[in-house]
């Protein structure tokens, strides 16, 4: 049975980095919160060794007024929190060279239509010319012909920050619990009441439940979502490999390519890490196989990019987290058509790290408010289906009759 005299206002599903962000700015804003993760605090996505991106550039432009907001609400919450929450203010440098089939008028038409997008929605981006890139990066390989900085972009260690907004949530009043798994939405007359657990308990929602779980969203709000409120999703498992700096050189900025699937940061103790390449596989029970071909992949481009890291050793590779993805890259956000208390968030699509300050900001504002802000329009699943539904109505021409 559930007590709902001692229902906490808010009750949230996940503690990665958006469950625990947003439990400590709804504390912090008064709201009696419980967070529940199923296993411990950044042990999904959020979690594990080295460093993530915190990038505008190259972003998909429908984040990037939510992007602006978190970079700004990083560097805010780094010299806020004792501790910081372990973001350094790098510096994003995007590169580009001429791919095969492409020519060099086109290549820099494009970095120039990107730069000027990214500065028009919020994001300070400068074109660099080969000679400007190199006075910022000395290392790049001959065929880089530019890129594009943002210098609000820069690195942020997951698994601490994810800590650290826990910790938080915590002081300000929140009820965090792990080994909380959910596996099922009480409802009923259009409300969520409450949360089912794995050992039975059931936890009593106040006035709002928020599912963020990410990898594990979909299996529970199928079963009190409509068909269209769900999007194209699945699950991958990104490989991480780190390699040593024999040569001591020094990558000054978070580095990504415009034509490569790569993202370079040099950690604190010197380590090269090396992400945003192929993917591997992972068995029946969950666990991951390392994947020589993606760790090949990934390894060649950041090569090609950047000479040096020929001389590296190879030190090791993690691919021990699970993302979900959608189709169209960004995630799906919406606020469940049968459960009016009932908002969710997931499909972060393997760069949710950097934009999950901005998010959880807009969500606070949601569940305070009652009135979904509209910057968060783009990411209703609901654009997976009107097109749809204007094709159906659409009267029929001539030709196509």
């Amino acid at each position: 049975m559930s007590d709902h005299s001692n229902a906490s206002e808010i009750v949230i599903v996940g503690g990665g980095i958006y469950g625990t962000s947003l439990a400590y700015q709804l504390a912090s804003a008064g709201k009696t919160v419980t967070l529940l993760e199923a296993g411990e605090i950044a042990g999904g996505a959020s979690g594990g060794p080295g460093e993530r991106g915190v990038r505008a550039n190259g972003r998909d432009l429908r984040e990037l007024p939510i992007c602006a907001v978190a970079l700004k609400l990083w560097g805010d919450y780094q010299e806020s929190f004792e501790g910081g929450v372990g973001f350094r203010r790098l510096g994003g440098l995007q590169v580009y060279d001429v791919s095969y089939g492409h020519r060099e008028h086109e290549v820099l038409g494009r970095m120039a239509a990107n730069a000027a997008a990214q500065a028009r929605l919020g994001t300070p981006s400068q074109v660099l010319t080969r000679d400007e890139a190199l006075a910022r990066e000395p290392e790049l390989a001959p065929g880089i012909i530019g890129a594009i900085y943002c210098p609000n972009d820069g690195v942020g260690d997951h698994t601490f920050a994810t800590l650290q907004f826990a910790a938080q949530a915590t002081k300000a009043g929140a009820v965090i619990r792990t080994g909380a798994k959910v596996v099922e939405i009480l409802h009923a007359r259009g409300v969520a009441t409450g949360v089912k657990l794995a050992d039975g308990e059931i936890v009593p929602v106040g006035e709002r439940l928020v599912v963020v779980a990410n990898a594990g969203a979909e299996t529970l709000l199928k079963p009190v979502l409509k068909p269209h409120e769900l999007g194209p999703v699945w699950n991958l498992m990104p490989q991480m490999h780190y390699v040593s700096n024999p040569l001591k050189k020094t990558v000054n900025h978070l580095l990504s390519h415009a034509h490569r699937r790569l993202a370079v940061k040099q950690l604190p103790d010197g380590t090269i890490m090396l992400s945003g390449g192929a993917h591997v596989a992972h068995t029946p029970e969950g666990l991951w196989k390392g994947s020589l071909s993606a760790m090949t992949q990934n390894v060649t481009d950041a090569i090609l990019t950047l000479p040096f890291i020929d001389n590296s050793t190879f030190l090791k590779a993690d691919a021990s987290r699970v993302d979900t993805v959608a189709v169209d890259h960004i995630p799906l956000i919406g606020q469940a058509e049968g459960l009016a208390n009932t908002i969710y968030g997931y499909g972060w699509s393997g760069h949710g790290f950097a934009i999950s300050l901005g998010f959880t900001k807009f969500f606070t504002e949601w569940l305070i408010s009652g009135v979904k802000p509209e910057v968060l329009e783009p990411f209703s699943p609901a654009r997976f289906h009107k097109p749809a539904e204007i094709l159906a109505a659409a009267p029929l021409g001539r030709a196509a009759a």
